[in-house]
């Protein structure tokens, strides 16, 4: 809400402004009444719906500096090795995935404790995150999840069904994903 209101004033500081300047550099010539277009400024409001975060610049720089680079890092080489082929609304929901978990009073705490939790990621027991990389543009994608969530449901996936565990979601492309209850 903070934002647009500083933007709405931002508007109308600069509506006044333009039309101040107007008027000083027409002061010397007569102004009609019928040259006069009045101007309209309409404000809109904006009310967050479910999964949609609204935060600060100050809350969004804290919930960021929350994760070292370390445990950015760890979450882009499990999204890849998870989630390699997949869209990047996939690759986002993995993200989320692991953020919720943390998050979650049934997980741990931390990133490494929730990916290396046995049976849970199988590209780490597997060997497939040896094979994968870390790269940039899965970094930015986790610092973009932490500074605003695409979904904070989302605690399952699995690769061709549901899990057995959770309550079914829904699909983007070869995962299924599920809530904890």
């Amino acid at each position: 809400m903070r934002k647009i209101t500083a933007i709405t004033a931002f508007l109308s500081l600069f509506a006044v402004l333009m039309f101040s300047v107007t008027t000083i550099s027409t002061a010397e010539e007569p102004v009609l009444e019928s040259e006069v277009t009045p101007l309209y400024i309409t404000t809109v409001s904006f009310e967050p719906t479910e999964n949609v975060s609204v935060m600060s610049m100050e809350e969004t720089e804290e919930k960021e500096e929350l994760l070292p680079d370390e445990d950015i890092a760890l979450i882009a080489l499990v999204t890849m090795a998870e989630a390699e082929g997949e869209c990047e609304e996939g690759k986002r929901l993995v993200i989320d995935t692991i953020l919720n978990r943390m998050d979650s009073e049934h997980f741990p705490d931390t990133a490494y404790d929730v990916i290396y939790q046995p049976y849970q990621f199988s590209s780490m027991w597997n060997g497939r995150a040896e094979r994968c990389e870390v790269r940039e543009d899965i970094c930015r994608l986790v610092e973009e999840e932490l500074a605003c969530r695409k979904n904070y449901d989302v605690i399952f996936f699995t690769a061709g069904c549901y899990s057995d565990y959770g309550v079914p979601m829904f699909q983007v492309e070869n995962h299924y994903f599920s809530r904890y209850e």
